[in-house]
């Protein structure tokens, strides 16, 4: 999934005429500290406004245009959503200005419906179950992976993976399965040495894979 896929439909950037008080006002009523600042002739985001940039500010009525703005932060249009979200965790904001291949503005994306997207592609909507595999790094092989858990006859609907957060290094899995009893996948996998877990409650599987994309955000940024 790419940039322009996922737009927002309801906000939109300030633009480079309004007031610093018009900028306060956004920030208030949706609640965030960075917005970008957009040249309203050539569509060019020339800069983000803070709200700590604004606030020492003597007068409210200063327009955008007469203020020295922070670094521009976009991402084009055909960009994927992983990278996306790299650019979004390293420059610390809520919204992200999307522009095309000549650098005009095209639309925002918010970090809400990154998330979202995010959990789109992980099918935290479908039922089915959740497994999770723990094995070493050097052993890592995800093709093994899946060629053990479709000889079972079960469909992959989605997958995160991340590096273990004890002390030993390791790999973390969590699949996503079209199945209500995994017993069979869980069975078979034991057999080729992975340590597994499972939980087949539809409630605790959507906590779990949306959990799983809320961390893959921050693990981006790694």
């Amino acid at each position: 999934m790419l940039a322009k896929h996922i737009l927002s439909q309801s906000f939109t950037p300030l633009l480079s005429s309004d007031k610093v008080s018009s900028a306060l006002a956004k920030m208030e009523a949706w609640q965030t500290s960075n917005i970008p600042v957009i040249e309203p002739t050539t569509k060019k985001v020339i800069g983000q406004v803070t709200l700590d940039m604004l606030m020492e500010l003597p007068d409210e009525s200063l327009k955008l245009s007469e203020i020295d703005l922070q670094p521009p932060i976009y991402a084009f249009k055909y960009q994927h959503l992983f990278e996306v979200a790299r650019q979004m965790l390293s420059k610390e904001v809520r919204f992200i200005a999307v522009v095309d291949s000549s650098e005009s503005i095209v639309g925002i994306v918010e970090k809400k419906d990154l998330l979202e997207a995010f959990s789109e592609m992980l099918n935290i909507s479908s039922h089915g179950s959740v497994i999770s595999v723990e094995v070493g790094e050097a052993d890592y092989t995800l093709t093994e992976l899946v060629n053990i858990i479709e000889a079972e006859g079960a469909k992959i609907l989605g997958l995160t993976v991340e590096h273990s957060r004890g002390e030993e290094s390791g790999i973390h899995v969590s699949i996503k399965l079209n199945l209500q009893d995994t017993s069979a996948v869980v069975s078979s996998l034991k057999r080729h040495g992975y340590i597994t877990t499972s939980e087949n409650r539809d409630d605790l599987l959507q906590v779990d894979m949306s959990s799983r994309a809320d961390e893959l955000l921050r693990y981006l940024e790694l």
